[in-house]
Parts: C-alpha cells; sequence; structure tokens
C-alpha cells in the first residue's frame, strides 16, 4: 500500500541518462511534502517529544548536507527515514539529561489512548519503528522492509510480536476496569 506522493524517484531521473543533483527548490518542495511522515515515524520511535523533534531537524540537516547522495534507488521519503533512524540511533548514543515524562499536551484524551502510547513506548526499537512504518505511516511490509534494510519475514515478525504485546497489554487494562 503506497500513498500518492510517496515516490519521487522520477523528478529525480533524467530521461534514462542517469541522475542530477537536487536542486535547493526541489529538495525543499520534496521535504515540505515527506516531513510529516518524518515527524510521525520520529515520534514514534523516540522516547520523548523533545528527542523527536531534535531528530527531524537533524534529519532535515543532513538530508540537506548530502542531498547529492540520495540516487533515487527508493523512494525519497524512505531515504529520509533511513536518516531518521541513523540520527535516532546517534541520539540514543549521546549522554543527555532527557525529560522523563512525555506529557499530553491536551487533556483531551480517549480513554486508553494514553496507555496505548506508553505500551508502545515500551516495545523494543525495531518492534516501535515497524509499528510506526506500517501501522502509522502506512508503509507495506515490503517498503518497511526496505526503509529497515531488514527481510520481509522480520519486519512480520516484529510487527505480529509488537500486536501480540499491545493487545496482551490492552487486555490487562480492560479486565483492570471491569473488575
Amino acid at each position: 500500500m503506497r500513498r500518492e506522493g510517496r515516490w519521487s524517484v522520477a523528478s529525480v531521473a533524467v530521461s534514462g541518462k542517469g541522475w542530477r543533483p537536487i536542486g535547493d527548490r526541489h529538495f525543499a518542495q520534496l521535504a515540505r511534502e515527506h516531513a510529516g511522515a518524518v515527524a510521525a515515524y520520529a515520534r514514534a520511535v523516540s522516547p520523548d517529544r523533545w528527542t523527536a523533534e531534535d531528530v527531524v531537524q537533524e534529519t532535515f540537516l543532513r538530508a540537506w548536507k548530502y542531498r547529492d547522495s540520495f540516487r533515487a534507488t527508493g523512494s525519497f521519503e524512505g531515504w529520509l527515514i533511513r536518516i531518521c533512524r541513523n540520527c535516532l540511533t546517534d541520539y540514543a548514543a549521546r549522554p543527555v539529561d532527557r525529560p522523563m515524562a512525555n506529557l499530553p499536551e491536551s487533556g483531551e484524551y480517549f480513554d486508553g489512548v494514553l496507555e496505548l502510547q506508553d505500551v508502545i513506548a515500551r516495545l523494543p526499537e525495531p518492534q516501535r519503528e515497524v509499528i510506526a512504518l506500517c501501522a502509522l505511516l502506512g508503509y507495506d511490509y515490503a517498503t518497511a522492509a526496505e526503509v529497515l534494510e531488514v527481510p520481509i519475514g522480520t519486519v512480520r515478525s516484529r510487527l505480529h510480536r509488537a500486536r501480540a504485546t499491545i493487545a496482551q497489554h490492552m487486555d490487562g487494562v480492560e479486565r483492570e476496569e471491569t473488575a
């Protein structure tokens, strides 16, 4: 399942004659088109919203710096998410004081949403990545495997384990509420 606008390969290909560098305006246009997906991925995988915001900024700085390295062998959005993934790895390795809680910005939440966010935040990072790509961004398994640079079976098993953990926890929450 690929959403409209996800594949921007044709815009950087020069009719079969190779690749041309992405120009300033073209990069800005592509960055605007895919910023929402990169931010959603970062928020889903990051330990808190502050890290997510920093990682998104760093992602676009690196993408700008290395824009000539994009060869259009996949989607521009996938390339950005791989950069974001690398930034998240770099941030995780830094010894930085981080806020302890990701507090909600609004008190208007449906029952269970905060619990669901908490369960997802406690999943191992590989499972959070697959949840972010497949459930949040709507990537099909093959595209998620390409972005994460893992076999498609690995994506399926991570997604299965993540869904099972979420279902198990949410079943426990329901039982507590009815007791």
